[in-house]
């Protein structure tokens, strides 16, 4: 039978020979040129012949160092990568720092001292974080201070230490003293501080952010209620609103029974406040039972705009007259809302007014009618 295929088609066949993947035809074709050609057999025999111990175990060796340098290379990347994510992040937190919030600065026993100058503890609410690099900008009377917010680290704690008050300890505070004279604005790490002679407290801040424009959505009452605190110091309250026409009335019944003379405090701090939050609120109007004891009948009141607006009048008036001041007299009281110089002012003298007792609340005097 004829040779039909050449060496170099045999060659390139014998891999294939050798598994025994060749079909029928083709496996006898290679095996008649094998039986012809010594020099394809010889290759065949030497594919086919298993390599030596020796030779294997150096492939196997070979193999061997070449996965346990490509581990060591996959180790070596994630051991840099890790370094490298960690060194990062240690660097953001104890040295570059971040933009502090302006809710979470924490400045305490601010005051004017007779100098004319604001004195204050600036710190930060986390406590693992301080206050660094705190530089001061003032343009048009505004001053400006801006801060980072970094890491406290162990080895401050433990070796930069100072003296406070005759004690050894890390000072995270930072005592500030600013001169007020050309001054109209103090702003720290984006929170207001001072601004026309008055010290904005933080509530004030925090009660403006509850304000809402429609006494009919219960939420944003609701945010303002909690915002005051009032479940704490009522025990308990329901509301009920009446918005189908004006005047628009929020009326609170409290569940717990109550001294009439406290009530006559809250409705200058509290019921005010809820009051000049809501926008388009006319009257607030609230219930309750007096204590047994008290000898009092009072059940409850009310404080409509138009009172509010007198009462502030009237303070008004009093504090420019005892203190030399020349505080605005607003013509309507939900002015008080308008920024919060304007709220800080009317806390101020509601604050004032229980202790002068210049103006009550119109009050029920039985459960059955109003005086």
């Amino acid at each position: 039978m004829k040779n039909d295929l050449t060496c170099g088609v045999v060659q390139d066949l014998l891999p294939s020979y050798i598994e025994g993947l060749l079909g029928e035809e083709s496996r006898e074709a290679v095996e008649r040129h094998l039986a012809q050609c010594s020099e394809c057999t010889a290759r065949k025999d030497a594919m086919s012949t298993p390599p030596e111990p020796e030779e294997a175990a150096r492939e196997m060796d070979f193999l061997k160092r070449v996965k346990k340098g490509t581990f060591q290379k996959i180790a070596l990347a994630v051991v840099c990568t890790a370094l490298v994510i960690a060194g990062g992040f240690l660097m953001k937190e104890f040295v570059i720092g971040r933009t502090p919030e302006a809710e979470m600065i924490s400045i305490q026993l601010a005051q004017v001292d007779e100098n004319n100058n604001l004195t204050l503890l600036l710190d930060t609410y986390w406590g693992a974080y301080e206050l660094r690099g705190l530089k001061a900008v003032t343009k048009d009377g505004i001053l400006t201070y801006t801060a980072r917010e970094v890491r406290v680290n162990l080895f401050q704690t433990l070796f930069m230490r100072e003296k406070i008050g005759g004690m050894k300890g890390y000072q995270k505070q930072i005592p500030l003293s600013i001169p007020l004279e050309g001054l109209t604005e103090v702003w720290i790490c984006g929170r207001l501080v001072w601004q026309e002679g008055l010290i904005i407290h933080p509530d004030t801040l925090r009660m403006l952010e509850t304000k809402t424009p429609y006494c009919g959505d219960v939420s944003a009452l609701g945010r303002i209620m909690d915002a005051l605190q009032l479940q704490e110091f009522t025990g308990g309250h329901t509301i009920s609103l009446q918005t189908r026409e004006r005047p628009y009335v929020l009326t609170l019944k409290f569940e717990k029974r109550i001294n009439p003379f406290i009530i006559w405090d809250w409705t200058e701090c509290y019921f005010f406040q809820i009051l000049v939050l809501v926008d388009n609120l006319d009257e607030v109007v609230y219930a309750f039972d007096p204590e047994r004891g008290s000898g009092k009948t009072v059940t409850g009141g009310r404080v409509t705009v138009e009172y509010a607006t007198e009462v502030m009048a009237k303070l008004t008036e009093s504090h420019n007259l005892r203190y030399g001041t020349d505080w605005p007299i607003h013509e309507n009281f939900k002015e008080y809302a308008e920024s919060p110089l304007e709220y800080q002012r009317m806390i101020t003298l509601l604050e004032e007014s229980c202790s002068y007792k210049q103006g009550y609340p119109l009050i029920w005097s039985d459960s059955s009618g109003r005086t």
